[in-house]
């Protein structure tokens, strides 16, 4: 399904997938991509995930309707590559703000893809690109945020997960209210990505540490933080 969408003044043509089950939805992304069925920016959505993925190869427990399983996609060059970890901050910054202007809830980020709630971790994003050269060529960014109460597997040493349920913001299981979150997260998460895009990198590093856990102290304030990128070669 392809829709139209005002994003920041814009209009953004944005294809949407959605899914009962998937393995993850990064890796139905590079599925899509490598058919050429993603003409140009795309978001993925799975009901469950069976072999979720956070960053360094951890796994990130996905129960059936009990999360947000999302993956946004933009198939556009972008260079240079080593910069693309910028794209991790950049959708911190825009989970943090439909989070807050959704559900009220202040949320804010720890170095450098986890979004933090009085110490206990409400979701996390994984940016993967492909990368020939010094070009990126598509960049995929997962992100899963815990909805409603469930069991989830945590591993040893893990932090403590929360869901939006626990903190006493309830999203209805329906498909349509599920598809109108991932929608209004996909939209921010293009909104600040399009700043990337242009080059805006101080903006982004002044936004994220705005939505640092952190924030204030001068650990927040005066240090650059980089993101975290995995990418995926075609040369």
């Amino acid at each position: 399904m392809r829709e139209a969408m005002d994003v920041g003044g814009m209009v953004s043509a944005m294809q949407r997938f959605s899914y009962h089950s998937l393995d993850s939805t990064n890796e139905q992304a590079k599925r899509l991509l490598e058919s050429g069925e993603i003409e140009d920016v795309a978001f993925i959505t799975t009901r469950e995930q069976l072999a979720g993925r956070g960053t360094r190869g951890r796994s990130w427990s996905s129960p059936k309707d009990a999360g947000l399983y999302l993956s946004v996609v933009h198939r556009r060059p972008f260079r240079p590559a080593r910069e693309t970890t910028q794209f991790t901050l950049s959708a911190g910054i825009a989970c943090v703000d439909v989070l807050g202007d959704l559900a009220n809830i202040e949320v804010g980020l720890k170095p450098v893809n986890d979004l933090y709630v009085d110490g206990r971790k409400l979701g996390g994003i994984l940016t993967e690109s492909i990368v020939v050269g010094d070009e990126m060529t598509a960049l995929i960014t997962g992100i899963g945020i815990n909805i409603r109460t469930a069991s989830r597997e945590v591993e040893e040493g893990a932090v403590e997960p929360v869901c939006l349920e626990e903190l006493g913001f309830v999203v209805e299981a329906s498909p349509g209210v599920m598809d109108g979150l991932a929608l209004e997260v996909a939209k921010r998460v293009d909104l600040w990505h399009r700043k990337v895009f242009e080059g805006r990198f101080e903006e982004i590093q002044d936004a994220w540490h705005l939505r640092a856990v952190n924030r204030g102290t001068p650990t927040a304030t005066d240090t650059r933080v980089r993101g975290t990128s995995r990418e995926r070669s075609n040369e």
